[in-house]
């Protein structure tokens, strides 16, 4: 595979048991052995406020950092009131702070959400899609994995395991964001 890829999975319910949580969780067990994964714990990040905005917050500043080591970030959506977890986008709004220092820029991302109903997260990860596209990351508009009646799908210990179209979707979706990756690493080199 050549340069190792690192991926971060971001959740936006911050819950211990989150199912959106496992679901990054099965998400990782899908990628190649050559891509580092990592899951980014955000619940020290205060809610944004410019006026505390400098100096950066000490878990916004390792939130940031761990970001920007990545080449692909995936989220992880729940569906709260029809969008995204209001933390989900504080996370967002302080990863593109200060002004200039954007830590998505650039950088691929796939986005991804379960849910116990039969929406699958579909209004959520619209929403997302339109916030990552604003702050200049790159979404594949295909495939989309949205698992619904999420918890059908848990085994025994409690974690989610996917069969079927989900599945394949999983897979399809790894596929895409490496290719896309790789395909920004490739630019990097040869400009």
């Amino acid at each position: 595979m050549g340069q190792t890829l690192k991926v971060v999975g971001i959740s936006g319910s911050l819950r211990k048991d989150s199912v959106n949580k496992k679901l990054l969780d099965f998400v990782a067990t899908q990628f190649p052995n050559e891509v580092e994964y990592k899951y980014v714990d955000y619940s020290e990040v205060p809610l944004f406020n410019q006026d505390t905005e400098m100096p950066i917050p000490i878990g916004v500043k390792a939130f940031k950092e761990q970001v920007e080591t990545a080449d692909i970030v995936i989220f992880a959506t729940p569906e709260y009131n029809g969008s995204i977890p209001g933390v989900l986008k504080n996370g967002i709004d302080w990863l593109t702070r200060p002004t200039g220092h954007n830590s998505l820029t650039g950088k691929v991302a796939g986005i991804i959400g379960a849910s116990p109903g039969q929406g699958g997260t579909i209004k959520a990860q619209l929403h997302l899609r339109e916030i990552l596209s604003h702050v200049n990351m790159d979404v594949p508009g295909q495939p989309r994995v949205m698992c619904n009646y999420i918890k059908d799908k848990l085994t025994e210990d409690g974690d989610i395991q996917l069969e079927g179209k989900e599945l394949e979707n999983v897979q399809k979706l790894n596929k895409r964001l490496i290719e896309m990756a790789k395909a920004f690493k490739k630019d990097e080199v040869t400009v």
